[in-house]
């Protein structure tokens, strides 16, 4: 087995990279099957002239490799050599996976996917469609410069959005992607959300399986609603990236009306927030600072203990008694609602997409109107007034995927025994 990722998630965390690293982890723990991880990894993990190197002298030998990324976004121009008798060539030939796995073409670039295919011609091809990315140039969330939601890509919706891009490089770029999508033999969307974009698009029902993403089994802490003195129904928590699209923003001002009406209301952000503050200061990005002035009106409302290891997730979510999402686009299966799942935490998320689809509300969690401070606040609320409203939801949460399945279902896509 040979799994592709757009980054290793020891050097750049994220869902897709956990998913896909999980799939390979799960793989190697079976202990009958060789897989092997390939990751994009920026230049500088790489001395000169080099474009491959092995990773993570603890891993078993030869099962980490990173790869040089690349930094083409629009037609996939991949970094490392490949050629035939190159580093990456040999590894392949060495290796002849019965099995290649894609988690993405960002970073990757997609020659090196189309050169797998024909250096091993008799493998399965499966990709994962972790966002709408094939579809859409601009993103890969299929939202338009001016924040509106779009239905599929046309040549003149695309140049609106990248009116820098000529329609000649747009052309290319439709054209090496339809070329990549003729050779995978099994698409794997995590939502059905995501399947039915890109069947409406064209590519046929039977070829895209909705599965569950594979996730570390994560082992909870006794799910009660109090720790210590204090009572968890007014403490929500943030876990991830904290770009805007995750809508930290929204979560923020929702905080600031609802301490003025429930005062010990508590909100901690596990996240890069330090980072996006210090990136995104010095260029007066709007976003940035508007987090940062609402940061600095709530006070001691919200700590930002920073980033987190996906084995400190039980400890955390068991200090917190609600997991918030607030994203602006429609995500697909994002991976921290399988771990608040498994760690007995419900959710409060924006009712579109993935999102909706994967927390049930009522039962895993709350739903609240999208892109709304104000809906998301009328949320908060009424969890702090209504404790009882958490206890209800401990015994409707929907039980988490376990590794085993996870991992039996892709080998099912793939045609392994």
């Amino acid at each position: 087995m040979l799994v592709l990722s757009h980054g290793h998630p020891a050097i750049r965390p994220g869902g897709g990279e956990n998913a896909a690293f999980a799939l390979h982890r799960d793989l190697l723990r079976q202990g009958d099957r060789r897989s092997v991880f390939l990751a994009a990894a920026p230049a500088e993990h790489f001395r000169e002239g080099e474009d491959l190197r092995p990773f993570n002298p603890a891993a078993p030998a030869g099962s980490e490799w990173l790869v040089k990324a690349s930094t083409d976004w629009l037609t996939y121009q991949s970094a490392c050599s490949l050629l035939n008798g190159s580093p990456l060539h040999q590894l392949v030939c060495e290796l002849q996976p019965q099995v290649i796995s894609v988690h993405q073409i960002m970073h990757l670039g997609l020659d090196l996917i189309l050169r797998l295919r024909d250096w091993c011609p008799q493998a399965r091809l499966s990709y994962t469609l972790h966002e709408f990315l094939l579809l859409c140039p601009f993103n890969g969330q299929l939202k338009t410069r001016e924040g509106l939601y779009c239905q599929g890509p046309t040549p003149v919706g695309c140049r609106q959005c990248l009116p820098e891009i000529s329609a000649e490089l747009q052309l290319l770029r439709s054209a090496r992607i339809q070329l990549l999508i003729d050779q995978v033999d099994q698409f794997i969307s995590p939502s059905r959300v995501v399947k039915d974009r890109f069947v409406a698009w064209g590519i046929a029902e039977d070829r895209i399986a909705v599965i569950a993403n594979c996730l570390t089994d994560l082992h909870p802490e006794q799910p009660s609603l109090v720790q210590g003195e204090r009572s968890l129904a007014s403490v929500f928590g943030f876990f991830g990236n904290c770009s805007e699209a995750k809508g930290l923003d929204l979560i923020l001002e929702a905080m600031l009306g609802l301490v003025r009406r429930q005062g010990e209301a508590r909100l901690v952000l596990h996240g890069p927030v330090q980072q996006l503050l210090e990136e995104g200061i010095p260029r007066r990005d709007p976003y940035t600072l508007k987090v940062q002035h609402l940061l600095a009106q709530l006070g001691n409302h919200v700590r930002c203990p920073g980033p987190y290891r996906q084995d400190e997730i039980p400890r955390l979510m068991g200090r917190v008694g609600w997991v918030v999402m607030a994203s602006r686009w429609l995500e697909n299966a994002p991976v921290v609602i399988q771990e608040a799942l498994a760690c007995r935490r419900p959710l409060l998320v924006p009712a579109m997409g993935g999102m909706a689809e994967h927390v049930r509300n009522g039962q895993d969690g709350l739903h609240f109107a999208p892109n709304s401070a104000a809906s998301l606040q009328e949320q908060m609320e009424l969890v702090c007034r209504k404790p009882q409203i958490w206890a209800g939801l401990q015994q409707s949460l929907a039980e988490p995927l376990s590794a085993e399945l996870a991992l039996q279902s892709h080998l099912n896509v793939f045609n392994v025994k």
